[in-house]
Formats: C-alpha cells, structure tokens, sequence
C-alpha cells in the first residue's frame, strides 16, 4: 500500500470517529479530521520534552546538541513524508561560520599569591596573556575617556533587563579601545555572564563576532586591589557547520504550487548559564515549543486527503538567539524564491498562557499586514482565539524573531505565541514540566486551522 493509501485509509477511520463522536475535537466542518487527529497531546508532550530534555543541553549555536536536534526535526520531516529542500535532496540547508575556542592552556588569577576564583573567559585575543603588578579598579563613575596601559578590574551588576547587559558590553569595547590590554569582571556566579563565559577547562565555542573583545575573565566578586599574577589563554579560531531544517510539501493545484507559505522556529536555544546547581537552559518554551508546532503542523498537512493547494514547506533555525542568524542566511540564500513566498507563519513560546489566555494565540505585528485577522478565522472553526495582544502584537517583538527578516524581504511574516515573557525565560527555568501540554496542543490545532485556506488559496494575506 502507497504512503497515499495509507493517508487516505487514516482519513476514512477518523472520519469515521468524527460522525461516532461528534463532540470531540476532530469533528470540525471543513477541517480535515485526519489533520486535527494526528495533532495530539501524546505526540506534542513527548516531542517537546525531548527536545528540552537536558541532555541536549540548552541547543546552543553551534553545538553537538543542536546538531543532533536538526537530525531529529529530519527524521521526522522524513517519516510524515516530506520532501528534503536541500542539497542533493537532503533536509539540511547548510552553512559554514566561523567560531572561536579558548585553548587548554592555563587560566589563572592570583591577588597577593592567593588564588581567586575564576568563572571563565568571556573572551579571548589570538595571544594568550600573562601579567604581574597592579590592576586598575574602576568603578560606575570612572570617566569613559580615561585612558589604561595595562588591566582593569570592574564588577558587573546583576542584569534587570537586556540593555543592562547591551550597556556593559559596550562598556568592554571602550575599555578595550582607551588601551585596557585585559579586563577583569567581577560577577556573583550566579550572574547571566558566567553561561556565556568559556572556561579553559572545559571550552565552549562562540561565533566569530563575539571575539573581538581581547581578554575578558570573570572572577568571584569583592575582590580589591593588591598585587596581581594573571595568566590568560588564546583563543583559537576553526569552522562549524550548522543548518537549517527544510522540508516542503509540494502543492496539489498546479498553478497554486509555485506558491508557498512558509511556517518556522528557531530550533536553538542559550546553552549553560551559571555552575552553580541547575546550569541548563532546556528552552522549553524558548523555543522547542514552538519546534514541536512545526513537526506537528507538517504531520497534520501531510495527512490530509487531498494535499494543500499552495506549496508548504516547514523550516526551523539555529541561531536565533545569536541574532536571527538562521533566518537572515536563509533569506539572503532562499531555496523558494522569495516574490513566491505568500506568507511566513513563524512561532514563539506556546508552551505557557498567561492568566485567562489558556487556548488563545497572538501575533506580533498585527497592524503590518491583515494575515492575522485571516488566520483568526479558521482558528475559531477549533475554539481557538488569535487576537490582538495590548502589550506584545506591537513592533518591538515583530523585529525580535526569524519573521523579521522576512518582513525586511517583503514577505508577510509574523511570529505567533501563546504565551508570555515569563521569569524563566533564558534561564534554566525553562523546564518541559512547566509547559502546559494541553493548552499547546490546543493552540497548535488552531494554527493548523487558521493557516489552511491560505495553504489551500482561498484567501492570500495583504499588506496593510
């Protein structure tokens, strides 16, 4: 039997439990039962919880883990029968970058022959770094022209918000461009920048980008002045590869399917914060949550009867959390021409409802385009509400995700969320535990019903 046979002999059977059953989920007019079906809380909790598993240790760009993630969202590409878009046929588009990563050699810091506790190398030059004598201690009201011919010592606050950390790193350029050779970080080691910290010990490799910044090593708080001894290792710089997962179902209308409506997440997440108890970032939420939407929203397209009219093709992303890296390499290198890109339907954090909004979905950018309003439609058919959200359907969240650079491209594009920025966002908080299975599961189904007439040309979204 044919993989349509079977599709269509599942489709028959659900069918057939939807007039048995008339009051469960699948028996929804217009809606294919099969599609409804197949998005399930059984599947949806055991694909988030993998996936935020810890042993696949916060997904970081790059990382072994995120490589075995992307094979993961492959292999199920494959099994609902998907067809690969990359090269040769494959579901990997991929890319190389480069990263860099501090040596093995020694990471000291000593005050008085003493030794200090050290959390890591921020940073590194392409020198390793030895010194003796004193350390210049600055504090918040040292002039930001003052100029250094040796190290310095500062101490980095707990961050309330994302401008504190964007402001103390833009305090590290200055430092290190008014002559600092080496800056000294003093950090609780609890502190946000102890995760993104390599430590000589057990190296982690970064993007290119962020080592630019010479030698800057965290040490323990409340540390003074006095005679120092510090030895510092190099970085060195290699290559990774790292890939986007693309998989498409090809459209059943001849002249439809030289259309596609693109749905997306970023599959990696922040990796190890901290060394103190829990260190992993699972990104439960942020973002395999909305990576569970897609592999179920590619099973529930896949097994419709009658295939969609437009062209589907499902995508997710790694670097997101390193500045929408994923997203900005594939539109700068798109596979379906981006003028026949109808819409991108990228998703964020379903997994937790604030209070009241369990079932419900919002988009950011609501007012750039009436895809929303569109999409609100068909999500009603299955009890599910994609509304206007007073505080986050705004610009500042549609310029955060992998929709904006499709929206920069002249793609209609926004990023649905069913959720809120909640305080274990980034943070090892973000357990599958705390995510609410069926709410997810609910939201997903709607998203399913909300993108079908435009995957089937009924309706085409319009800019605003």
């Amino acid at each position: 039997m044919t993989r349509q046979e079977n599709r269509l002999q599942l489709g028959f059977v659900l069918g057939c439990l939807a007039i048995m059953f008339p009051g469960t989920a699948i028996a929804q007019q217009d809606i294919p039962a099969a599609s409804i079906a197949v998005i399930n809380e059984s599947i949806v909790t055991s694909t988030v919880s993998f996936l935020a598993s810890d042993e696949m240790r916060g997904r970081d760009t790059p990382s072994p883990e995120l490589t075995i993630a992307s094979s993961y969202v492959a292999a199920r590409f494959l099994g609902a029968g998907l067809k690969g878009l990359g090269e040769d046929g494959s579901f990997y588009q991929n890319n190389e970058i480069t990263v860099s990563q501090v040596s093995d050699g020694a990471l000291r810091v000593k005050r008085d022959g003493v030794a200090i506790t050290t959390y890591g190398l921020l940073s590194a030059s392409d020198e390793s770094f030895d010194y003796q004598g004193e350390v210049k201690m600055l504090t918040a009201e040292n002039s930001n022209d003052e100029k250094f011919d040796g190290p310095v010592c500062i101490v980095a606050e707990k961050f309330k918000s994302r401008r504190d950390q964007s402001n103390l790193m833009r305090r590290l350029a200055r430092l290190r461009e008014n002559g600092a050779t080496a800056i000294i970080v003093q950090v609780e080691p609890d502190h946000r920048l102890v995760g993104m910290a390599s430590s000589s010990g057990a190296p982690r490799m970064q993007t290119g980008r962020e080592s630019s910044s010479g030698h800057v090593v965290l040490i323990e708080k409340g540390v003074v002045e006095g005679d120092y001894e510090i030895s510092l290792p190099r970085q060195m710089t290699s290559t990774a590869i790292v890939r986007n997962v693309i998989g498409m179902i090809p459209g059943s209308d001849p002249e439809l399917a030289k259309e596609a409506i693109i749905i997306s997440a970023h599959l990696d997440h922040v990796g190890i914060k901290g060394n103190v108890g829990d260190v992993i970032c699972n990104g439960a939420d942020d973002n395999a949550s909305g990576v569970t939407a897609v592999l179920s929203l590619a099973d529930a397209f896949a097994v419709m009867p009658q295939g969609p009219k437009r062209t589907v093709i499902f995508m997710t992303f790694w670097g997101e959390e390193k500045g929408l890296l994923g997203s900005r390499y594939y539109v700068s290198n798109p596979i379906w021409p981006l003028e026949k890109t109808v819409a991108n339907v990228n998703i964020e954090m379903i997994g937790r409802p604030e209070a009241g909004a369990s079932g419900k979905c919002w988009s950011t950018g609501w007012d750039e385009s009436d895809m929303s309003e569109l999409m609100s439609v068909g999500a009603k058919e299955v009890g599910v509400l994609i509304f206007q959200h007073p505080q986050f359907s705004g610009d500042m969240l549609y310029r955060s995700s992998d929709n904006y650079p499709f929206a920069q491209k002249g793609v209609i594009a926004h990023s649905f969320s069913a959720g809120s920025l909640h305080e274990d966002y980034h943070m090892p908080g973000d357990e599958s535990q705390k995510l609410d299975f069926r709410h997810m599961t609910k939201v997903i189904q709607g998203l399913f019903a909300g993108t079908l007439p435009m995957a089937n040309g009924e309706v085409t979204p319009k800019k605003k």
